[in-house]
């Protein structure tokens, strides 16, 4: 009988576990598994961490207790994954809330564990390693157009800014992980990074940071990945804190911003000669017709280059795209930036358009509410509100007309003197113009800040703002960006991401009057260029919910021209994946691969019907979820997707959106996060009593019927009606539409949970 040899990777200090695992390996001496706890490792004469990895290359699998999580056990777990090695994570059940904490990091959704609560259960598991070991076949082939990936911070705080801003002016195209954006990291999705990347930043941070932990526990999982795949990562730690032994000598440290700046920097410069270097996943990708899918990325931002290939020109796409102004809305994960960053290429194309294409990574302008608030009335704060936006938007503009004429001014003297006036006249200084638009909006705000701190009255502020802003700065930075007409015939501006940096909590009035007024300053520039035959456009992307709280705050809703890129029609979701699975083979193996990805299942409906279902009908969420499927099918050896990859990957996802999805409405709302395991257990269909006992209590922060409303806008809950539930998505995401199938007697409803939910809620 052949022998196998497996290495245990697990933390020390607990004694429950410890013995637990001993047991087990004594136990599994006499079988044709050798197993070696790290603790029997002979490490005289050797470096503990090469001989970890020494370990991990020579064992047949590896088996990793993750009871605790641990920043060495997950690097463990991320370099066996990498080299191909059979991996079983181990749980112990004994523990309490082991599992619970487990499930809050997310990576292990799509690899689960074998679980135990003693010695002899988890000999029994280890008797069948080869049947409950997984092996990972799911990799991505290099993306050389975005080679650069770079794993972002739930906080954005000045150690992280800096690395960005640095990623940026390097002009390495990066992707990112941003868990403001998508709360889980799954493996599968952490493979799929890592694997297609040349370089890797990885920022780790200090305990005291918000959502360190579940932070520096990713990080290390994707530093293992990275080594096995034989990336040379950056790790780079604020100041010298303590590291972990398996990758301390991996880490950089750095103590101040320029040190932060010049570090990432180099390593972008590295990035871009790794890769031109061709390497073995190249040609590797997945096993058969499944393993050549590439559904792109669920974040538009993760795929500027690809995304011209399987973008899909909606109408909504051609009415934005022709908009002289306008707010483009959709709810989080439908598509906005996907419109932006296609509007942005097109524009782009004219070689008289001046394309202004904001994207604030993180700023302070609810710092600067806060402080205005504190020292002026409200008058006084929309008086100094629209001075700042109308000043940041005309040098913005000033700023991207002057980064396109300066290589034309090479052998033009009159230009260059042209723009050095502007430079002095401005003080466009060195600082300024190599700044991204982040850091620039984060100066004005606190420039800001500062004048109105010295101001003694608000008459003084309001004179001084009008004397000092609209009647000096503003008018001459606009005859400024007049004087390039002869380059010029239009400025295009387009704003996203806007809702970066608020508030975690609820958005607050004041947050949305900050983007009225900046819509309103777009509207005044517009009129004031216009007038001097300067064409301008401009287009605010913003979230649905913070839209619906703007216009709440207008008698006229049509003010704003809305374009809504919401997505309700199943046949526009299914024609998105397929232009999506079929780009990513040959002509004559489209077909196939769409058979292969699409099969009919048991109950005779095709697996994307399913899977559409279940998304709430969102982008993001729809191809986060055929991601999950698509790694289930691959890793268990299927040539095509099976029902019990369906089965698994929407369980998966359930489980997801029960969990994170409830962040959504807090930051908007104010409920709680948790808000949607309060119907644990309820089942399907609920009565409007059975509703109110549910949502009745004070935790919830709103009253019965707002918490109501908000569930049924959100699409968690929907209306049963005589042909079945309906969703908000069924009524074009009409809430009023929706309020009419419930009768004019809200008590007598009867209300659904989402199909979503329901398997996570089970």
């Amino acid at each position: 009988m052949p022998r196998y040899s497996a290495f245990y990777a697990y933390p020390a200090g607990s004694a429950t576990v410890t013995d637990a695992i001993h047991g087990a390996v004594e136990r599994s001496s006499r079988g044709n598994l050798s197993i070696k706890p790290w603790e029997n490792m002979s490490i005289a004469g050797f470096k503990l961490d090469d001989l970890v990895r020494d370990q991990i290359k020579d064992a047949d699998v590896l088996l990793a207790d993750i009871t605790y999580p641990n920043h060495n056990v997950l690097y463990e777990i991320g370099y066996a994954i990498a080299l191909e090695k059979p991996v079983i994570p181990t749980l112990n059940l004994a523990i309490e809330k082991a599992a619970d904490r487990i499930r809050t990091i997310g990576l292990f959704d799509t690899l689960g564990w074998a679980t135990y609560h003693n010695a002899d259960e988890l000999h029994g598991y280890l008797k069948s390693w080869q049947e409950v070991g997984w092996v990972n076949r799911y990799v991505r082939k290099r993306d050389h157009s975005q080679p650069l990936f770079v794993l972002d911070m739930l906080a954005k705080t000045d150690f992280r800014n800096h690395i960005f801003h640095a990623v940026d002016n390097s002009g390495v195209n990066a992707r990112t992980f941003d868990p403001q954006e998508i709360p889980r990291l799954t493996a599968a999705r952490a493979i799929s990074d890592i694997s297609a990347s040349a370089g890797v930043i990885l920022p780790i941070i200090g305990k005291e940071i918000v959502d360190s932990e579940r932070h520096n526990l990713r990080a290390a999982f994707m530093l293992g990945l990275s080594h096995g795949y034989g990336i040379e990562a950056m790790a780079i730690q604020y100041e010298n804190g303590p590291a972990p032994v398996d990758y301390r000598d991996f880490i950089t440290n750095s103590t101040f911003r320029r040190e932060t700046e010049d570090h990432i920097s180099r390593y972008c410069e590295n990035t871009l000669v790794w890769n031109q270097k061709a390497t073995a996943r190249d040609a590797q990708g997945g096993p058969g017709l499944l393993g050549k899918i590439d559904l792109g990325s669920s974040a538009a931002e993760n795929e500027t280059q690809q995304l011209n290939y399987y973008f899909i020109r909606t109408a909504e796409y051609a009415r934005a795209l022709r908009a002289e102004g306008g707010v483009v809305t959709g709810r989080k994960g439908s598509g906005k930036t996907a419109v932006y960053l296609q509007i942005a290429a097109a524009a782009q194309q004219d070689r008289e358009s001046c394309v202004v294409d904001l994207r604030p990574a993180t700023h302070n302008l609810s710092e600067m509410r806060e402080k205005l608030l504190t020292v002026v009335n409200a008058g006084v704060y929309d008086h100094t509100i629209a001075a700042f936006w109308q000043y940041t938007l005309y040098a913005e503009i000033l700023l991207k007309m002057r980064e396109i004429v300066l290589p034309r001014a090479r052998n033009d003297f009159s230009l260059q003197e042209r723009i050095r006036r502007i430079e002095d006249d401005f003080r466009f200084d060195e600082g300024v113009v190599s700044g991204d638009f982040t850091s620039r909006l984060e100066t004005a705000v606190r420039e800001v800040i500062r004048a109105t701190q010295s101001v003694h009255t608000e008459a003084d502020l309001r004179s001084q703002l009008t004397n000092a802003m609209y009647e000096n700065i503003i008018p001459k930075l606009r005859e400024a960006v007049l004087s390039f007409t002869d380059f010029f015939s239009t400025v295009h501006v387009l704003i996203d991401d806007l809702d970066k940096g608020w508030p975690p909590r609820q958005v607050e009035q004041h947050d949305v009057l900050i983007v009225k007024h900046l819509i309103e300053a777009l509207g005044r520039i517009q009129r004031d260029l216009t007038k001097r035959k300067l064409e301008f456009k401009h287009l605010v992307f913003l979230r649905s919910d913070v839209y619906e709280r703007l216009v709440q705050q207008t008698s006229d809703r049509g003010k704003y021209n809305p374009i809504k890129v919401d997505w309700s029609d199943p046949a526009q979701l299914r024609h998105l994946l397929k232009q999506r699975v079929v780009s990513s083979v040959e002509k004559d193996q489209e077909e196939a691969v769409w058979d292969a990805f699409n099969p009919v299942l048991d109950d005779g409906r095709n697996a994307l019907d399913w899977m559409i279902e279940t998304s709430l009908r969102r982008p993001r969420f729809l191809i986060d979820l055929c991601e999950r499927i698509l790694s289930f099918a691959i890793n268990r050896g299927h040539a095509s997707v099976t029902q019990e990859d369906v089965e698994e990957g929407l369980r998966q996802m359930s489980l997801y959106l029960v969990s994170d999805f409830g962040y959504e409405l807090r930051d908007v709302a104010g409920t709680p996060e948790d808000i949607f395991y309060y119907f644990i257990g309820s089942g399907s269909r609920l009565s409007a009593v059975e509703l109110r006992s549910l949502l009745s209590g004070d935790y919830l922060g709103l009253g019965f019927e707002e918490t109501l409303d908000l569930l049924l806008w959100y699409g968690f809950l929907g209306v049963e009606t005589a042909s079945g539930p309906v969703f908000i998505y069924d009524r074009a995401y009409d809430i009023r539409r929706l309020e009419a199938e419930r009768g004019r007697d809200r008590n007598k409803a009867t209300y659904s949970v989402n199909p979503a939910f329901l398997r996570g809620l089970n």
